[in-house]
């Protein structure tokens, strides 16, 4: 039989790890949002905004943004 303190500290250990995870979801979204949320027009506008070059999985990143197609925009 565990102990009154034993059954506290295992509870705060379990709201600590659920507080961790919503938190880590939290910023998961965050970060995700923010991918969605950028765009240039065209390479001009990536370099303005000191992005440029763009690599594939990066914010801002888009197809008409690598001529070549290896994975990095306005790499020229």
């Amino acid at each position: 039989m565990r102990s009154k303190q034993e059954e506290k500290r295992l509870a705060e250990e379990q709201r600590k790890k659920e507080e961790e995870a919503r938190l880590a979801e939290e910023k998961r979204k965050e970060e995700e949002q923010q991918q969605t949320n950028v765009y240039f027009k065209n390479c001009t506008d990536a370099r303005a905004a000191g992005a440029a070059p763009v690599h594939r999985g990066e914010p801002g990143y888009a197809k008409h943004l690598d001529r070549d197609g290896d994975g990095i925009g306005c790499d020229s």
